[in-house]
This record gives structure tokens, sequence and C-alpha cells, in this order.
């Protein structure tokens, strides 16, 4: 893997960690989500790119953990709610919609790491918005 640059380093083991880690869904963020495709607030865009670490620390100093935990469709009990590493598999690039590709994502990463509620759970929203277009 040719990686440019230390950030490119730290996301990658970052996102690595992540995955990891996680070993329940989170019922509120898949709700959060299905409410949000019914409402027809998703995206499609070219490509994914999850929130910036930097973004993800505004959102939480306005917003606080529980409206953070909204955007993830997986947890780790054995983690403190009041931390990022509790929270993984993010549907979101912008903290305002759902992303396809977001979701397109979650469905490999959740079949690599042996989370079959996630990948249903994120295969039943992309059948939804693709429903829509």
């Amino acid at each position: 893997m040719g990686l440019k640059s230390f950030e490119q380093l730290e996301k990658a083991i970052n996102n690595h960690l992540e995955l990891k880690r996680l070993t329940m869904k989170n019922a509120k963020g898949i709700a959060h989500a299905n409410s949000l495709i019914a409402s027809g607030d998703f995206m499609i865009p070219e490509t994914w790119e999850r929130p910036t670490a930097e973004m993800e620390n505004a959102y939480l100093e306005e917003n606080g953990y529980e409206k953070y935990a909204l955007w993830f469709l997986g947890v780790d009990p054995d983690l403190d709610k009041e931390t990022k590493g509790h929270y993984g598999y993010i549907y979101t690039s912008d903290f305002k919609t759902v992303d396809r590709r977001g979701l397109a994502a979650i469905r490999q990463y959740s079949a690599q790491n042996n989370m079959p509620s996630i990948f249903a759970a994120a295969g039943k929203m992309i059948e939804k918005i693709d429903a829509k277009k």
C-alpha cells in the first residue's frame, strides 16, 4: 500500500481499528438512517469520503455524543459511549445526509469482519435509496 503522507497512514490505521472492534449493531443509528432515507435526505456521490477527524470533533462539540451516535451503524459495547471508539460504520460524509457510497463501503467492511446484521441493514438501506432514484 503506497501512502503519501502521515495523515493517510493515520486514516488507514484508524479505519482498520474501527472495523475490528465493533461487535453490535446500533439500533438508533439504523433507525436514524432509515428515517433520513425515507425523507429523501441521502446523496449518491462519485466516491466515498468519510468525515475528517476535524469534522467529527466539530460535530461532537456542537451536538454531543447522543446525536453523534445516530450517524453510525455499529457500536462496541465494551467501550464508553462517551468516546469515538464506541462507534463505527459511519454512513454520512456531512452529518446531514446518508451517503449511498458509504453504505456500500459498510457492506464490504461488515462482510469482511463477520457482521451480518450490519451488512443486512446497509443492504436494505441501499435498496431503499435505489428504489427512490
